[in-house]
């Protein structure tokens, strides 16, 4: 299963290739869908970190769904952001959180070499309320359950989201491609 960015209903967002890129009043904000061959990319720019993804099972690592979210704080306020107000909904309004600290802990925990795993998952999931102060970037993983087998798209919403104290809405939409 693939993740390409469809029509963007929000005129703050647009898409270019695999990304969707939202230009917002003092932030832009990128999100990338990535597959297992891009999250083993993703770990190996960060070589003193293990990919814990590859720790799991064929079966478990199939469902999840990871994305990168890139926050560039370009403005004079903080940027806020809570990943416990992410989710992913699709077509038939089936919607899911993020995966918490505890949820990524207990799929972890039992696999071997532990410590490594969980301090790649702190060091790189985004699951904690997430400050990014004036002219700084910060970017993490936001991972997923897997949607429905029959799923033909899926928006992730990211929610709790503040430039200073302005709430933004920010809806990436993104159509499923399954291998026949």
């Amino acid at each position: 299963m693939m993740l390409r960015p469809s029509p963007q209903r929000l005129p703050a967002l647009r898409a270019q290739g695999d990304l969707i890129i939202a230009t917002l009043g003092g932030a832009t904000v990128t999100v990338e869908p990535l597959t297992e061959k891009g999250l083993d990319a993703y770990y190996t720019r960060r070589p003193a970190l293990l990919n814990p993804f590859k720790m799991l099972s064929k079966g478990t690592t199939k469902g999840l769904l990871a994305f990168i979210l890139r926050i560039q704080n370009v403005g004079r306020d903080r940027v806020n952001f809570d990943p416990g107000q992410a989710w992913l909904t699709d077509q038939q309004d089936h919607r899911s959180a993020a995966l918490s600290y505890d949820e990524l802990y207990g799929l972890f925990s039992d696999k071997g070499e532990s410590a490594k795993v969980l301090r790649a998952l702190e060091e790189t999931t985004l699951t904690n309320l997430l400050v990014v102060p004036p002219k700084l970037d910060r970017e993490g993983l936001l991972i997923f359950p897997a949607p429905d087998p029959t799923a033909k798209m899926v928006i992730l919403e990211v929610g709790s989201f503040y430039v200073g104290s302005a709430e933004q809405l920010l809806l990436f939409e993104f159509e499923i491609r399954r291998a026949p």
